[in-house]
């Protein structure tokens, strides 16, 4: 005889969050790395998901794509409809809490360890053996008991769909939230920062990693445009200390050459480079819209600085 395993709300909505938090990502990272380990754990996770279940030959089947797991009938000593204390406060050592179902290793006080193959939590059903405490859900429980022909011990109410409806709409709600971090932190896309330049300093109006050089401390005979595509040791490649994502970096980077900078680029591939003066302190990388005419602009103002001795 085989027996449906249907989704319940919970269930649904954490599966079609987790989708769309996967889907923000993938747009984000625009990586076939990460796209592709975004949908192995996707499909994975369906894959060991129950599909249903059935008994059959003294078994019962759990059936997944993943390979079906089957438990004798004749070592189970114990059937009855899933109380409350049997899942609520359940702590999951290994598995799934809602995406494509519960299933996995669980413990709590009531049963201990247990094995969960549930997909729908208001209908759940405790088959206990000698060799583990199992949790399945079909969704004729009544069928599915008489059908072991296992005498039932008593049980009780399990958690009502309204308490897992909200549970499913709460987590889901977290998980929307966290795609909107996410996808917000990927697709973040403010240019090149501003910066204010006076005679004494620059300030870089950054949001995360705001910094203001003196001009004293920059060896301004030696600040140059560096393209990325000629000048590739000056390429970051690290983010050690900082922000990234697909249109903005900020902080500090190690570069392809071993050295450490601190960084503000936009989409860019031309900076313009601030070196300390003496070989002391940490030089920027910095985009400007125009980094020539920015590079001129530097030069005017701090033009005084160009006859300054090259060290401390």
């Amino acid at each position: 005889m085989s027996f449906r395993a249907s989704y319940d709300t919970t269930t649904k909505v954490i599966s079609a969050a987790v989708f769309i938090l996967f889907l923000v990502i993938a747009a984000g990272t625009r990586s076939v790395i990460s796209e592709g380990v975004l949908a192995s754990i996707f499909l994975a996770a369906y894959a060991w998901s129950p599909t249903g279940y059935s008994i059959v030959d003294g078994e019962v089947v759990i059936r997944r794509l993943i390979g079906n797991v089957h438990l004798p009938v004749s070592g189970i000593r114990e059937v009855r409809i899933a109380t409350r204390e049997d899942l609520l406060y359940s702590f999951r050592i290994l598995g799934s809490g809602g995406l494509f179902g519960y299933y996995g290793l669980f413990r709590n006080s009531t049963l201990g360890t247990s094995n969960w193959y549930v997909t729908n939590r208001s209908l759940t059903v405790v088959l206990v053996s000698d060799a583990e405490t199992a949790i399945v859900s079909p969704d004729n429980t009544a069928g599915f008991i008489a059908a072991l022909g296992k005498p039932v011990a008593a049980g009780g109410p399990v958690p009502d769909a309204g308490t897992s409806s909200w549970s499913g709409w709460i987590t889901a709600a977290i998980l929307m939230t966290g795609a909107a971090i996410v996808g917000g932190i990927f697709l973040y896309r403010p240019g090149p920062p501003d910066y204010t330049l006076t005679e004494d300093s620059l300030a870089i109006h950054d949001r995360f990693y705001p910094v203001t050089l003196s001009a004293s401390r920059v060896d301004v005979g030696d600040v140059r445009v560096i393209d990325f595509d000629k000048d590739p040791e000056w390429r970051p490649v690290e983010r050690t200390n900082g922000f990234g994502s697909e249109h903005y970096h900020s902080g500090w980077f190690r570069l392809s050459s071993g050295r450490t900078v601190r960084v503000y680029r936009a989409d860019g591939t031309r900076v313009v480079l601030l070196p300390p003066k003496g070989g002391g302190g940490t030089a920027v990388l910095l985009e400007a819209k125009e980094p020539d005419q920015f590079l001129a602009e530097l030069r005017r103002t701090w033009g005084d600085e160009l006859s300054s001795p090259t060290s401390n």
